[in-house]
């Protein structure tokens, strides 16, 4: 198992109330936690976290363009990338944030341990340095 002290999440998620509870809930199980409210946010600090929970709607991108230019890009094109979703729950949503490069996709509510054990799984299976 990874030490999560030794990583930082990005949860990005437009609206505050879920993104303080996946915030707390990250915290609590021992990770860092950097917050984005929108995707241009997200692209500013994601070369400084080890993996992202990334909500599908947001104000400015589509969670799927932020993944998108988050793989297109040397430094970050291996991040680990979990949507989380409750407005884009379809098969073919999921299919979507998978072809945009997504390594999981989560439907809103989530159940933390889930999020905990795909984040672990993730982050331990990335070959770079912890951030």
């Amino acid at each position: 198992m990874i030490d999560r002290t030794q990583h930082s999440v990005l949860v990005v998620d437009d609206n505050p109330a879920t993104r303080y509870s996946t915030a707390r809930n990250l915290k609590a199980a021992g990770f860092n936690v950097v917050e984005a409210a929108a995707g241009a946010e997200a692209l500013e600090l994601v070369e400084f976290v080890s993996a992202v929970v990334l909500d599908v709607n947001l104000p400015d991108l589509l969670g799927f363009e932020v993944c998108r230019l988050v793989r297109s890009k040397a430094t970050t094109a291996d991040l680990p990338v979990v949507y989380v979703s409750a407005m884009f729950v379809s098969e073919s949503d999921q299919q979507q944030g998978m072809r945009t490069g997504g390594n999981a996709y989560m439907v809103s509510p989530v159940d933390p341990d889930a999020l905990m054990a795909t984040l672990d799984q993730l982050i331990g299976d990335r070959p770079t340095v912890a951030h």
